[in-house]
């Protein structure tokens, strides 16, 4: 059963790099000719038009970017692998991103139809005018832990010391920023060592490149059995990293493809919560990370992570746009509902009772 659900994670994920810069400019100027950036008007569609889905209705193909290998996604891991996206009507394709500073390029470029990610990144963006918007949310928390050199006792210890993240404007990039403010060092006294991705990030620290990593279970915690230590645990801190977006022009024009997303969506929380074997096994399949102690270790980790329905909080999302204004030296804005359509996850959660 395990080899099955591998061939078949191996056939429905795709790796991809991030857009060219001539294909984002091009696709950065058709979005915002083909949307008004507002959610009335897709709130109003999906109102019209979306019903729950059966699998008796013609299935309609979306690709979904995530933005990190581990476990953090296995809400989509496992609305593949267990037939949930398609009892919805949807043949979803996953595609790897590297990281969440890739996700706006990937949506705007239309090469993925519905992001999920840093909702800081997607902030960012609609401070410069890209209209993107929030339609679900997946974690409400960091989910990362930082493993470092047995020498390091406690996050004081990393003063000093090389952390590896994985990119700038990253989750690991923006929680090393958060650990550091928590425990009241300043920021210049650690050096951040951007590797590109996860993988990155453990061949850093195991060549000694770097003193500590930031990353999300199983791929982190993997480490121990090297000699690393884990030294901190993030995820009780704020945090919308599993953000769900897409462009306001997409929301408006497909809005019974977004509610057969929620639908599925919020079956897909339900399952992880309820199903622990099953999702073990979708994490061994999907994180790259084979070992059962280990799955079981990262899913253990997220039940605090994960949200329990995927209606966006909208104080996260505020959290997101002040530190994204003020990176960017702008003012946030003061509601920032308009850029939230919950219409689809609130329709999703009223019918899942």
């Amino acid at each position: 059963m395990k080899e099955k659900m591998k061939r078949i994670s191996r056939s429905k994920i795709v790796h991809t790099a991030s857009a060219s810069s001539g294909v984002l400019a091009l696709a950065l100027i058709t979005s915002a000719c083909g949307s008004s950036g507002s959610s009335s008007a897709t709130t109003t569609a999906a109102k019209a038009g979306a019903t729950t889905t059966t699998a008796a209705s013609a299935p309609i193909s979306i690709t979904i970017g995530d933005t990190a290998i581990g476990a953090g996604y296995a809400d989509i891991y496992v609305g593949i692998l267990d037939g949930i996206f398609a009892k919805n009507g949807l043949n979803v394709k996953l595609v790897k991103l590297n990281t969440s500073s890739q996700l706006v390029p990937a949506l705007v470029g239309g090469s993925v139809q519905i992001g999920v990610g840093v909702a800081d990144d997607t902030a960012a963006a609609i401070l410069k005018g890209i209209p993107l918007q929030f339609i679900g949310l997946s974690e409400g928390t960091y989910n990362l832990e930082m493993w470092g050199d047995a020498s390091i006792k406690s996050v004081q210890g990393i003063v000093g010391k090389k952390v590896a993240l994985s990119a700038p404007d990253s989750e690991s990039d923006f929680g090393l920023t958060a650990l550091l403010a928590k425990n009241n060092i300043p920021e210049t006294s650690v050096k951040r060592v951007y590797t590109g991705s996860i993988p990155g990030m453990v061949s850093a620290l195991e060549s000694g490149s770097a003193n500590a990593l930031l990353t999300q279970p199983p791929q982190g915690t993997s480490t121990g059995a090297k000699g690393f230590v884990k030294i901190a645990d993030l995820s009780n801190l704020p945090f919308a990293v599993g953000s769900y977006t897409v462009t306001a022009a997409y929301a408006k024009a497909n809005p019974t493809v977004l509610q057969r997303w929620a639908n599925a969506e919020a079956q897909n929380l339900a399952f992880i919560h309820d199903h622990p074997n099953k999702t073990i096994a979708a994490i061994e399949a999907d994180s790259g990370v084979t070992d059962p102690a280990l799955a079981k270790y990262a899913y253990n980790f997220f039940l605090n992570v994960w949200t329990k329905t995927p209606v966006v909080k909208t104080s996260l999302i505020q959290d997101a746009f002040t530190r994204a204004a003020a990176k960017a030296k702008k003012t946030a804005p003061a509601d920032v509902t308009q850029y939230i359509d919950n219409t689809f996850a609130q329709n999703a959660t009223n019918s899942a009772g």
